[in-house]
């Protein structure tokens, strides 16, 4: 994003945790899971619904756009038999992979030095989000995780995660200040941005905390660089268009989200079988947007 735009989406970014930060003091959990579940079928689902159109952006040949569809297609598969062969290997591979996709959507246009260190950077910055938001909704994520894999994570499991990835992130910030890849000020504001989301998931459900990081955090400002990758800018025309084209997937995602909810008799959750879907996509769409930034 240029940085007028980013400058003001940071704006809308912020307003709009702290709205929904009072949202999560002032109502019940009912309300948050059901705010949380319209932001994240709508827009968190819309994200990832356009990896096909960005793939043939990329390489216009068919030959090349058939061969990349088919990779595409065949991780969601291999993603389907890795959760019937071990759900919970599944589900460690699922944050793992999100973990770096969230670091390299938030991270990507200021953390530039090269690709071991950036990976690192980015994983660590994913996990201590993801470990951030357990750690404050252990009992949650402990329902979740057993309806999926019938186990779960330990809380010092969870503490480890969160204390490492801190430790990563200081040291891995330390050394671009010295290094004088990045001014002290980043690392200030990105502080800041750590600090709100921990009173976020402090405050809300396990699923408005989700919510509110993964679309206003991760799935709009990637949606933005997808449109501007796309059209080449951003307007009104643009996002139509963006939104248009992503409407087909968005409709059998949605229909086959609540198939899976209504006929899979051993599914109780509403949320395990959005976790089910996310996890489903995440690898694939992850491929595709390290293609579109590389």
């Amino acid at each position: 994003m240029k940085t007028v735009k980013k400058y003001n989406y940071q704006n809308f970014m912020i307003f709009f945790t702290f709205f929904l930060l009072w949202v999560s003091i002032q109502f019940g959990e009912l309300v948050e899971d059901i705010l949380a579940y319209i932001l994240v079928i709508s827009i968190g689902i819309i994200h990832g619904a356009n990896d096909l159109l960005i793939l043939s952006s990329k390489n216009k040949q068919r030959k090349a756009f058939l061969k990349n569809a088919g990779i595409y297609l065949g991780i969601i598969m291999a993603c389907i038999c890795i959760y019937l062969i071990s759900p919970f290997l599944a589900i460690v591979l699922f944050i793992l992979l999100s973990a770096y996709h969230f670091g390299e959507e938030h991270l990507g246009d200021t953390i530039i030095l090269n690709t071991f260190f950036n990976t690192l950077y980015f994983l660590a910055y994913g996990l201590f989000i993801f470990s951030l938001l357990f750690y404050q909704s252990i009992e949650a994520v402990d329902e979740i995780m057993i309806e999926l894999t019938t186990t779960s994570f330990t809380k010092f499991q969870i503490e480890v995660t969160l204390i490492a990835s801190a430790i990563v992130l200081i040291v891995g910030s330390l050394y671009l200040i010295v290094l004088k890849k990045n001014n002290f000020e980043i690392f200030l504001t990105e502080l800041f941005y750590l600090g709100l989301l921990f009173l976020v998931f402090n405050t809300s459900s396990l699923i408005l905390g989700f919510a509110i990081y993964f679309i206003f955090w991760h799935s709009i400002p990637s949606i933005i660089h997808q449109i501007e990758f796309i059209a080449g800018n951003l307007n009104k025309k643009t996002v139509f268009f963006y939104v248009k084209k992503a409407m087909i997937n968005w409709v059998i995602s949605v229909l086959g989200l609540f198939t899976l909810y209504q006929f899979i008799p051993e599914i109780d959750l509403f949320a395990t079988v959005v976790f089910v879907l996310l996890f489903a996509v995440t690898a694939p769409h992850a491929w595709v947007m390290y293609r579109m930034k590389n």
